[in-house]
């Protein structure tokens, strides 16, 4: 009879290890991210009293009798589906829109795993969480290996905007809001002695796909197809015009613009003129800055491409200050300042973190950090306020979530069986992308805590219930020899 006893104290703390994942969950149904557990039941051994026989042909078999022992509690599941969108109005609030977590570092250079967003810069700029532990940026798309840099927004800089003297040696791609496409540019041609031609040239996918002295110079540039076709549509009118206009462009003043004149043999008295009559190819001329070239009128583009040196501040005459900043949906940190610009990071076609950097006026100025033959980038950010891997946040995927160990303040590490981390950035190896201006709210389903609190109560009364009774007849054994 004593076994009823035991067995029921098993029910009695299973039941209770099941309040104790209620009670849990319910504390935190406000906590940022939380995830909720539920507490998981086996069986316990069985006591054979027989194990029961096969049929025979005499006799019909038996099943096995046995006396099960009790309940053991066999796992504490948690539930990793994510919570609700909690808006804040708070810009500096993040979250993941899908898998993957934060990553933060400790004084001691430990790195931890969170959903909760809730950041903030420091004094020196730094992306912290609000225990003080500092977010870290992300160094490359796929790492088995966490970045330990942190985010680091620049709070003060002076900033030098100059033309860009390599301009011949950066690619059609890299000029200042200079997003060309393939297509038909159409011109117009004077000479000298007024009489009129008209032309059509293609730019291609592979001229715009090279460098500015490739696009614009050499045998298949733009200055060559031009005068070329203005040589054969010459060639072509009745009668033919034999005072053929020639375009001259100046790749060589060195200061991030070109220069374009048109000349010919004919009489000074009416100069020859170029102009644009038309194009299906984007910003040609709005990114050249010209749609009529007159000769002895050398008309120079605005500044197609730009570079810009960023160092700590030096004068206060060129200080600017942070006034805000913001996440992109990949994860990239934007900083705007008192003049204006802005300075991000984007991610190039060969997959390579970059600085981007924006004037007020809406010019963007980007470069590679590595071009063939050493040409630098057009933007030079000292080391000192940030680099790439400080502008954009890593984001950890885990192959088990459920092999996480949880700690205090939102954290979670790898576990034993958590499996593979990988480290990118949002929206690549299957992470969501960032969302702002709220947190991810705890997942905990009230109403199924209640339920499961009703059911793990009346699993306590029942127990005791058996517990009393098993102790009355025990109480009643003892009293039979009296």
């Amino acid at each position: 009879m004593s076994q009823a006893l035991f067995t029921s104290m098993t029910g009695l703390n299973a039941a209770q290890q099941q309040l104790n994942v209620v009670s849990n969950n319910v504390a935190n149904m406000s906590t940022t991210a939380f995830k909720a557990a539920d507490a998981r039941f086996s069986t316990l051994f069985s006591n054979t009293l027989t194990a029961g026989n096969a049929p025979s042909k005499t006799v019909g078999g038996t099943n096995p009798k046995q006396i099960g022992l009790g309940v053991q509690l066999e796992g504490i599941v948690r539930n990793f589906t994510q919570g609700s969108y909690l808006a804040t109005g708070r810009s500096e609030d993040q979250m993941i829109s899908g898998k993957g977590y934060f990553t933060v570092i400790d004084p001691s250079g430990n790195i931890f795993l969170t959903r909760d967003g809730g950041f903030a810069l420091d004094a020196d700029g730094n992306l912290c969480t609000a225990t003080g532990l500092k977010v870290l940026g992300s160094n490359t798309l796929k790492s088995e290996e966490s970045s330990t840099v942190s985010i680091r927004v620049p709070q003060t800089f002076s900033a030098v905007k100059a033309g860009d003297k390599n301009l011949t040696q950066r690619y059609m791609s890299e000029l200042n809001n200079g997003s060309i496409i393939p297509g038909k540019l159409a011109l117009k041609v004077t000479n000298s002695d007024n009489e009129t031609v008209n032309l059509e040239v293609e730019i291609t996918e592979a001229m715009l796909n090279n460098t500015v002295d490739n696009f614009f110079g050499g045998s298949s540039g733009l200055q060559q197809l031009i005068n070329d076709e203005i040589n054969a549509q010459c060639a072509a009118a009745s009668p033919a015009i034999t005072n053929k206009p020639q375009l001259a462009i100046d790749l060589s003043k060195g200061d991030g613009t070109i220069s374009w004149k048109v000349t010919d043999s004919g009489s000074p008295t009416f100069n020859p003129v170029l102009e644009i009559e038309d194009t299906s190819t984007t910003n040609v001329a709005s990114v050249m800055g010209f749609y009529r070239v007159a000769s002895g009128v050398e008309s120079t583009s605005g500044v197609l491409s730009y570079t810009v040196d960023v160092n700590p501040t030096t004068s206060p005459s060129n200080m600017t200050s942070l006034t805000s900043w913001s996440t992109g949906a990949d994860g990239s940190i934007m900083a705007t300042y008192d003049n204006g610009d802005k300075l991000t990071v984007y991610l190039d076609d060969s997959n390579t973190f970059q600085f981007q950097y924006i004037t007020s006026t809406g010019v963007y100025i980007v470069g590679k950090n590595e071009q063939a033959g050493g040409l630098p980038s057009a933007v030079q950010i000292n080391p000192i306020l940030c680099t790439e891997e400080s502008m954009v946040l890593q984001i950890a995927n885990v192959t088990n979530e459920s092999g996480l160990v949880s700690l205090a303040d939102n954290l979670w590490q790898p576990g034993p069986d958590s499996g593979k981390v990988t480290y990118t950035i949002a929206g690549q190896m299957g992470t969501g992308n960032i969302q702002t201006g709220g947190l991810e709210s705890s997942n905990v389903d009230l109403a199924r805590e209640l339920s499961n609190m009703i059911v793990a109560q009346r699993a306590i009364n029942a127990n005791s219930r058996v517990f009393g009774t098993a102790s009355s007849v025990l109480e009643v054994l003892s009293s039979l020899g009296r």
